[in-house]
């Protein structure tokens, strides 16, 4: 199992991921040593088997805010920060 390293970029800014967000992370790391690109939303959907994108999207984007994902391009745009 790997572990999740929450990093504290920005005292004033800082949010700690949510469960479903350390699940998602572990699968973005895992899909992109397999594959060398991020996926996409919707095989990330299907991972954490969710319908919707909504509960997705909010745990995403407080990855981002906790400083663990970054977007770099337009699509498979989801990269972690080591």
């Amino acid at each position: 199992m790997q572990k999740v390293v929450v990093l504290n970029r920005d005292k004033d800014h800082y949010e700690m991921p949510t469960l479903l967000g350390i699940k998602i992370l572990k699968f973005i790391k895992e899909y992109i040593s397999k594959n060398d690109i991020p996926p996409t939303r919707d095989e990330i959907c299907r991972y954490v088997k969710h319908k919707h994108n909504g509960g997705i999207t909010y745990a995403i984007n407080k990855l981002i805010k906790s400083g663990n994902l970054v977007k770099k391009g337009a699509t498979r745009n989801l990269w972690p920060v080591e």
